[in-house]
């Protein structure tokens, strides 16, 4: 448990120190964010909320699905290309410890981001919501997320392609799935197609919050469902790749 905690820690701190983190992942939401809402303003309705609400929890679940799949599994495949991952092996800290640790860490970033998003969102829009409903978005927003978790994982076991194919899947999984535009304002082929989405299984609970929808429980499954195949396959591509000789 306490080699796990330092673990956890170190990651911390070597997340605080990454400018692509802060540029990026934290930075390309905040911007998206404060250039489309000035463009369409703020007090716009949609979906039964204003727009400044509405595209704040757009932008929580890019930043969310941004720090899963182009921070944490590029990192998880530098890790792995650079034998960290098979020094560890020789430490205090076991496979499962490590992999906690790793999980713990994204949680932590994801409810960090989803956080500053907020912020940005209350005192540059004057996005006013009720204690309670703070509290309930942004736990949905935090637990949700565990399914991207386990979509980086799976991305970090992608080796030199992890990059590409994490920012392939970020912008895919955001234009699609209607954190970038709303879905209601896409064509119809479109819509069904964002009905696929993780992405909007994630979001969708949140902006029927905002309006004061209760949660549906089809979303909570597919991304269940979601969580689920994902570490599926990450589990049988490391076990292929346990399998290869050395």
């Amino acid at each position: 448990m306490k080699a796990m905690f330092s673990q956890w820690k170190a990651e911390l701190l070597r997340t605080a120190r990454d400018r692509r983190f802060f540029l990026l992942t934290l930075g390309m939401p905040i911007a998206f964010y404060l250039i489309f809402i000035n463009q369409q303003g703020g007090d716009v309705k949609i979906a039964g909320t204003f727009w400044g609400e509405y595209f704040m929890v757009s932008m929580a679940a890019f930043g969310v699905l941004g720090s899963s799949v182009n921070t944490f599994g590029v990192r998880l495949a530098a890790e792995r290309k650079s034998g960290w991952v098979r020094f560890l092996r020789t430490t205090p800290l076991s496979s499962v410890g490590y992999a906690l640790a790793k999980t713990f860490t994204q949680l932590t970033l994801s409810l960090f981001i989803v956080i500053v998003i907020f912020a940005v969102a209350h005192f540059s829009q004057n996005v006013d919501l009720a204690p309670v409903r703070w509290l309930e978005i942004l736990a949905w927003l935090w637990l949700g997320s565990l399914p991207f978790a386990a979509l980086g994982v799976l991305i970090g076991m992608a080796g030199s392609a992890a990059q590409v194919l994490g920012t392939l899947v970020y912008l895919v999984f955001s234009m699609l799935g209607g954190l970038m535009t709303p879905v209601q304002v896409l064509p119809k082929t479109m819509q069904q197609i964002a009905r696929w989405m993780p992405t909007y299984h994630f979001a969708r609970p949140a902006w029927n919050l905002l309006a004061n929808r209760s949660v549906q429980w089809s979303d909570v499954a597919i991304l269940l469902a979601y969580a689920l195949l994902f570490i599926a396959l990450a589990a049988l591509v490391q076990r292929r790749v346990d399998s290869r000789p050395e």
